[in-house]
């Protein structure tokens, strides 16, 4: 069997499989937005946190309804909660988590994220002020860079 046939009978299959409802496998699955991120650059501002360490997750969502369950959770109830998600839904998400001391820039390479299928990223950061902390990052191409300020971040597009 040629490589173009091969292909016109994975294609079959998955299309079969999507139109009676069955999951696709990972690899097979057409859904959400291929990540592609350069460089994720994570800064935190001298003082950040009020002069603290702060805990950063990066969160790739693989199924919509998770992403639904997330985007309302404030950073607080995630970092409680992870370990358990992670365990409980293993093929709704995946994160990566660091540890900022004010002052510090981490440069991650995008590679080390692989170029999944997403239907979202989030990332949370576990600051000493009350707050939702968390950010729905809409780049998944290129470099981005996540700014980490006294109280609250933001995601900016790298130059």
């Amino acid at each position: 069997m040629n490589w173009k046939s091969l292909t016109k009978w994975a294609f079959a299959l998955a299309l079969f499989l999507q139109l009676t409802g069955c999951a696709l496998p990972g690899f097979l699955s057409f859904k959400g937005t291929k990540l592609d991120w350069s460089e994720v650059t994570l800064s935190a501002a001298p003082g950040a946190n009020q002069n603290s360490p702060i805990a950063v997750d990066v969160v790739l969502v693989f199924e919509d309804e998770m992403l639904e369950r997330l985007t309302d959770l404030p950073a607080n109830k995630w970092f409680g909660a992870r370990a358990d998600l992670r365990k409980t839904f293993p093929k709704s998400l995946s994160y990566r988590t660091w540890e900022l001391v004010p002052g510090q820039n981490i440069q991650v390479p995008g590679e080390s994220f692989g170029s999944p299928r997403v239907v979202g990223v989030l990332i949370y950061a576990d600051y000493v002020a009350p707050g939702a902390h968390r950010l729905r990052v809409e780049t998944l191409k290129g470099p981005i860079v996540v700014r980490f300020e006294n109280q609250n971040f933001d995601v900016l597009i790298a130059p």
